[in-house]
């Protein structure tokens, strides 16, 4: 893999298509018992294909980050990789490849390509010996001079046992190894040399260095002159203090007077109870900028309209807990609610809506580092949309909309939702992207890299009791990079997968435009026990497969028109693997 320098490393088709999906413009959950719960152990993957060693690389442009794979770095560590096995850092790594550095003065670095002032560093270091977590310091050089310590901590990573997981080391399995750490430095000029080194004081054993990413952070935004900032009503910010009552009195204030609650730059600690919303309007001075933190930076929604913008959100959760809503938005959030420009981490999902919820709109996010899901269209919620947004190293699907309550009484279906124009990377549990029941819904223009276990780029599903399918499914203009694999459910699953599951799926779902490349298993997956009446596969490219393109599994049944695929490096010469031939037909246009 290269440098991500907004230039696909592949040439021609593959190439132009990757290069061209992002036009961005960046500057929880209430679960019931059935949802996503493991039906079957995970075991390690055996046989599954590896990445090669010149991955395919998607562009950032216009992404305000440039990213350096630590591998493609100079280093003096040891370069790891590729590999797909579960339990594997590799599987949970970009491009299934890291550096790791173990020994005094080992270290990774790269050549800027782009000046900034803003760095993430995607990293693992050893959890505690009994689970909850260890800091250490990585040291940062520039063109061979020290010049600051990077903090980092395990605490929020390091998963152990089925699911729902632990923070038990003595249950095994363990998984989920890599956090971020973000820092603001002085501007790096091109041409600078940015060093990692493992240092004396830096006293982790060892340091996995996953990926680096640099980008320009703009100017603060500037105070409305309609606010009320939270300064004015006791908050300090960067302290240990509970800034939670000031944030409630200065809600309650601009509520009274309409005016938008102000947060200025700094960090500010909310360690209180879950904050109720109503119809209000938050921002911040950027999301490099402001911080709400602490123990609960979470809010619970009532059924009005918000505006939240240019704030990060910094949780403290690293475990999951299905009866708690530990997310950064929960509930109804009203007709019309818009998220601009946040940066949200270790939460159990980032949204999480329920009935009620209507044209919410969710802009140039960043999710990251997840219990859970990323966010959850649920229960009814409708017309919404997420558009370019970024979403890696969620615990559950990065986007998701689910329709729950098939044999319950007034379960109302999500309909018409989206998700347009995202990028989605490593979430180390479940898929990219999710549809479960509803109807009307669009995914276009995402790409999903490096899913881990019982995930592909998406999936449509009839199953953990979603209401069935009530209308078309448009699924255009995709790309699933290195998706798919092993699975729960006891069947190998594509980069995109239909399980047809508690119900029939007999609403057309129309697939087109989509690029599949370097499955782990087959590109498209159909399983059973239920059918799929209406599948339309047209302008479908595969490239980089050990086995059919297409495959369906026994026990379903169905119809599958394909009206265009292309291959490119596949192993066989025949598109289909059909092992449902009497009751799931194909048919395949030349």
């Amino acid at each position: 893999m290269g440098v991500f320098d907004g230039i696909c490393s592949t040439k021609g088709w593959l190439g132009g298509i990757v290069a061209s999906m992002f036009l961005f413009y960046f500057s929880g959950c209430h679960q019931s018992p059935e949802k996503k719960g493991e039906k079957a152990e995970a075991k390690p993957a055996t046989s599954i294909p590896t990445s090669s060693k010149n991955a395919v690389v998607p562009s950032f442009e216009p992404f305000p980050w440039v990213r350096y794979e630590a591998e493609d770095g100079r280093t003096t560590g040891q370069v790891r990789g590729p590999s797909r096995v579960y339990y594997s850092p590799e599987s949970e790594s970009s491009g299934r490849r890291y550096v790791r550095l173990d020994s005094e003065g080992q270290f990774v670095e790269f050549t800027a390509t782009q000046s900034g002032e803003g760095l993430v560093v995607r990293y693992s270091i050893p959890d505690a010996p009994e689970g909850d977590g260890q800091t250490a310091t990585l040291s940062l050089y520039r063109n061979g001079k020290y010049e600051k310590k990077l903090l980092l901590t395990s605490r929020h990573a390091w998963s152990y046992g089925n699911f729902p997981w632990s923070n038990n080391p003595k249950e095994g399995k363990p998984h989920h190894f890599y956090d971020e750490a973000r820092s603001r430095v002085d501007q790096i000029k091109v041409g600078d040399t940015i060093r990692l080194q493992k240092d004396a004081k830096d006293i982790a054993d060892y340091y996995l260095i996953d990926l680096i990413e640099l980008e320009k952070v703009p100017p603060p935004l500037t105070r409305p002159s309609n606010s009320f900032s939270i300064e004015e009503f006791g908050a300090k910010g960067d302290d240990d203090m509970n800034d939670t009552p000031a944030l409630l009195e200065c809600l309650s204030a601009a509520s009274s007077q309409n005016k938008i609650v102000w947060i200025p730059r700094g960090d500010f600690r909310l360690d209180g109870e879950r904050i109720a919303l109503g119809k209000v309007t938050i921002q911040g001075e950027g999301m490099w900028y402001s911080c709400l933190t602490g123990k609960k930076p979470m809010f619970a929604v009532s059924g009005q309209p918000v505006l939240v913008s240019d704030l990060a959100i910094m949780g403290d959760t690293n475990d999951r807990n299905d009866s708690s809503p530990d997310n950064a938005f929960d509930g109804n959030f009203g007709d019309g609610s818009i998220f601009r420009h946040l940066w949200i981490e270790h939460l159990k999902c980032g949204f999480w809506t329920t009935h009620g919820t209507r044209n919410m709109r969710l802009e140039g996010c960043r999710i990251r580092n997840t219990m859970a899901d990323g966010l959850n269209f649920c229960d009814g919620s409708s017309d919404s949309s997420v558009e370019f947004c970024h979403l890696r190293n969620t615990g559950d699907d990065a986007l998701a909309t689910w329709s729950p309550g098939r044999e319950k009484q007034g379960s109302n279906p999500c309909l018409r939702n989206s998700f347009v124009n995202n990028r989605i990377e490593l979430p180390w549990h479940a898929n990219g992207l999710a549809i479960y029941g509803g109807g009307y819904h669009r995914i276009a223009g995402n790409t999903v890299t490096d899913t881990v276990f019982s995930g592909g780029g998406l999936l449509i599903s009839s199953g953990f009791e979603s209401i069935p399918f009530s209308g078309e499914i448009l699924v255009e203009d995709n790309t699933f990079i290195r998706t798919g694999g092993e699975c729960y459910i006891g069947e190998p699953v594509g980069g995109l997968w239909i399980h047809c599951h508690h119900s029939d799926i007999e609403v057309p779902v129309h697939i087109r435009g989509t690029s599949l490349i370097d499955s782990a298993q087959s590109a498209i997956s159909v399983h059973g026990p239920k059918g799929a009446q209406v599948l339309q596969l047209d302008d479908v490219r595969v490239n980089g497969l050990a086995q059919e393109p297409i495959h369906i599994f026994p026990k379903t049944y169905g119809k599958m028109e394909v009206r265009s695929i292309a291959t490119k490096n596949v192993a066989t010469q025949n598109p289909l693997r059909n092992e449902s031939p009497e009751k799931f037909k194909v048919l395949i246009q030349e």
